[in-house]
């Protein structure tokens, strides 16, 4: 047969699967994971500080969940707002609302800073523009990101809160929740020489924390007492709903999920709506690609639900393979190597600056990995030498496995590719899953695509990638394109705007982004021109270029600021400016968000220009810290901004800043 040299119709990484055209059940993503477990039911789906779920008690669950949510009058098509984080009612709430045929929409739980209005003032804009009806809330995110704006929900038309706890269902695992807080106080102020004051310091530390949720507690139970809405605990409504029916919705092409990427215009996240049928679509490519792991295993469950990477291959796919979550509802980047050694998963995905990371951890440093039987990274790529130096460490670390990758985007349910055995190739990101169309299109075109094949000898074919798959987002929200669409042989495409190259049988090779961006530590996009175009609102500031650079501490990518003003300023001008752009222009920006905070600002005389007269961000990228940079420390977990310092290396009295 003759090729055309096209790899969209040619695709030949057909040869590598041993099936590929499936047929997708026509049910919801509920009922498609109840028969993916229909021998499983006794089997442990759910692991939560000591407490454990079958999948039998998992489905009770949703069911109660359903009951729970018809009561309150939530109805087919209604979209149910969820700020939660890794717990089992996130997911029992989702399927809950998924059976009854509403879209759950997930954003971050974790606020942008601790100006509590600024964060709820976004929370209200996305609410608006996403046509909340009803709200999912852990009690924390209540206080600070819905309580300030009470009268606005009123107004809008919100009427009630449902508010779950992290430690409801934990039960008899809150002693192994203080064991972490004391581990995670060692990792995150492990300053003290004598053994014996870590230990006090950390005992220390579990008292405060025992404290702090005492007071919490009273805090929000008058929060509650007061409000002007219905604001209910999930676990009253639970017992309060034991008579309750509901009618399942088994529609397969009924909108399930909204989860959250980087703005395209605007830095606001955009949503991505995704239904039943793009779900089962992306769980039954990954399953033939044989991303799952084995049944009866354990996997971290790290990766927020608002991401779909999180949503559906860190935790559905587990789901779907007999695979035991772990739920981890807060940590930071330090304690990865912790949550190894202390739950010994079977299965990690991660982004790649923790998986890269994993050597430096002191945890790890004589852990016996024998028990690692899947280790995967998305969300970036690693260098060569990163990622044969992992695997030696590894080997030598009794690991029985090699990392695989896999390349994916919100738009559709963060997998696309995949990276295994013989096309497990280093500096590669695999072959197309198998119901998916990669096309390679010309990068100069906007639009349209223009694909490009393959000529005679060549051997690898460099472009823009262009996907087509029953998983990839509809792109629309109320009648708005959120996601644009492009015709191609009778298939729709979305674009990318990832540059790749891709050799004869379908392998992969990521090479760039066309717009610059670079995805952060936790694999958050930062798009450089959305925040360069906030900074410039300043009207000090003459020109802004921002770049990535490796930071130790965060132990990946961290955005820096190449900044050139207007004058000459003194040092402690510099800290001035950097304050408000910080404070005013980025936390108190609806559209921004704390994880596009520049970690170093460099004032320049002017920006570094290419022969054709551009800024050059290679060079830049390039380019050595020399330690004269405004340093801007966030310390965050995936919940929380606890603090911001921002300060120079030069320290004195006159120029160190410690902003609270």
């Amino acid at each position: 047969m003759n090729k055309s040299g096209y790899p969209h119709i040619d695709r030949p990484w057909l040869k590598f699967y041993d099936k590929y055209d499936l047929e997708l059940p026509k049910v919801n993503l509920v009922e498609y994971l109840k028969q993916k477990n229909a021998k499983r039911g006794n089997k442990i789906g759910e692991i939560y500080y000591g407490n454990t779920f079958t999948y039998d008690e998992m489905w009770n669950n949703s069911d109660i969940a359903s009951r729970v949510l018809s009561q309150l009058g939530v109805v087919k098509g209604q979209r149910i707002l969820s700020i939660t984080p890794n717990i089992p009612e996130s997911a029992f709430l989702w399927f809950g609302a998924i059976q009854i045929g509403a879209v759950t929409d997930f954003i971050d739980p974790r606020p942008d800073s601790m100006d509590i209005k600024a964060n709820a003032m976004k929370v209200f804009e996305v609410i608006k523009h996403e046509k909340i009806n009803h709200i999912i809330a852990l009690d924390k995110c209540y206080l600070g990101m819905l309580k300030p704006i009470e009268n606005e929900l009123k107004e809008y038309g919100i009427k009630n809160i449902i508010i779950v706890n992290t430690t409801d269902s934990m039960l008899k695992g809150k002693a192994e929740y203080m064991k972490d807080v004391m581990a995670y106080n060692e990792l995150r102020n492990n300053r003290s020489i004598n053994d014996n004051i870590k230990k006090l310091k950390n005992y220390q530390a579990m008292l405060l924390k025992i404290k702090e949720l005492n007071q919490f507690d009273m805090m929000l139970k008058e929060a509650m007492s007061s409000s002007i809405l219905n604001v209910y605990n999930y676990s009253d409504l639970v017992k309060e709903c034991k008579n309750a029916k509901f009618y399942n919705v088994s529609e397969f092409e009924l909108p399930i999920y909204i989860g959250h990427t980087s703005g395209t215009s605007g830095s606001r996240p955009k949503p991505i709506m995704l239904t039943n049928k793009n779900a089962i679509s992306n769980l039954e490519q990954v399953i033939n690609a044989k991303v799952g792991a084995d049944e009866g295993n354990k996997a971290l469950h790290i990766l927020p639900f608002f991401a779909p990477f999180g949503a559906y291959d860190n935790y559905l796919l587990n789901i779907a393979c007999g695979v035991s979550n772990i739920d981890i509802p807060e940590f930071e980047i330090n304690e990865f190597g912790y949550l190894l050694k202390r739950h010994k998963p079977n299965s990690i995905m991660s982004t790649p600056a923790w998986i890269a990371a994993l050597p430096t951890y002191e945890y790890l440093k004589n852990e016996d990995l024998s028990y690692i039987k899947k280790i995967i990274y998305g969300g970036d790529s690693m260098t060569a030498k990163e990622e044969v130096d992992l695997n030696n460490w590894l080997k030598e670390h009794n690991c029985p496995v090699v990392t695989e990758k896999g390349y994916g985007m919100s738009e559709f349910a963060g997998c696309g590719t995949y990276a295994r055995a013989e096309y497990n190739k280093l500096e590669t990101i695999g072959i197309p899953l198998c119901d998916t169309k990669f096309a390679i299109v010309d990068p100069e075109v906007d639009d349209k695509l223009v694909p490009l094949k393959f000529k005679d000898g060549q051997d690898r074919l460099f472009g823009e990638l262009a996907i087509s798959s029953d998983v990839v987002t509809e792109g629309k929200l109320d009648g708005e394109i959120i996601v644009p669409h492009y015709e191609l042989d009778g298939d729709s495409y979305i674009r990318t705007r990832d540059l790749v190259e891709m050799d004869r049988d379908g392998i992969i090779y990521h090479k760039a982004r066309k717009d610059l961006s670079f995805p952060r530590f936790d694999g958050f996009k930062v798009k450089p021109y959305e925040i360069e175009k906030v900074i410039l609102d300043n009207k000090m500031v003459k020109n802004v270029a921002l770049v990535s650079y490796y930071d130790d501490r965060q132990k990946g990518l961290m955005p820096r600021c190449n900044i050139v003003v207007n004058k000459e300023l003194s040092d402690e001008e510099k800290l001035a400016l950097v304050e408000e752009i910080v404070y005013k222009q980025i936390i108190g920006n609806s559209t921004t968000s704390s994880r596009q905070i520049p970690s170093k600002f460099i004032f320049r005389d002017k920006l570094p220009l290419t022969k054709n007269n551009k800024v050059d961000y290679n060079y830049l990228t390039k380019e050595q810290l020399d330690g004269n940079e405004i340093n801007v420390d966030v310390v965050e977990t995936n919940l929380t901004v606890e603090n911001i310092h921002i300060y120079m290396n030069k320290v004195n009295d006159k120029t160190r800043k410690k902003i609270k």
